[in-house]
């Protein structure tokens, strides 16, 4: 996702906190719901779910304990989280591993969402999950 942004005063620094958090919220209300009708505080967050052709050859018994691995994921640490945004994720089933990711993109989903506010407003952003192998990152 995106980095953690520069600040100089402890206002900047809280607000620049909270944005965060939002931004994870909404991530994990859309990662929990795959994509689909994916709602935060009674907006819709509008995206994508995709998936890798790894992740597609995998058998589908296998991909469905994984979204639901991905679904239920809540295991955050400072190393697999370290900008508090819930954007990226590794879970396991059936002996099989994948690594997951949202990413922020503009409306049109040509750029990147721009930091900070652009970000947290449903109406501007557009988050694509991807499920992918650790081979394929």
């Amino acid at each position: 996702m995106a980095q953690a942004l520069e600040t100089d005063t402890p206002t900047e620094q809280a607000r620049d906190h909270m944005l965060r958090l939002m931004i994870a919220e909404q991530n994990d209300a859309f990662r929990r719901a795959l994509g689909f009708a994916a709602l935060w505080r009674g907006q819709h967050l509008k995206g994508r779910t995709v998936a890798t052709p790894g992740f597609l050859a995998i058998p589908e018994r296998t991909q469905a304990a994984l979204m639901n691995a991905v679904i239920s994921f809540t295991d955050w640490t400072e190393d697999n989280d370290p900008w508090e945004d819930h954007s990226f994720g590794r879970v396991e089933a059936h002996g099989v591993a994948i690594f997951w990711k949202i990413d922020l993109y503009d409306a049109a989903y040509t750029y990147g969402a721009t930091m900070p506010e652009c970000a947290t407003d449903p109406e501007q952003t557009r988050r694509v999950l991807t499920l992918y192998l650790p081979s394929e990152h």
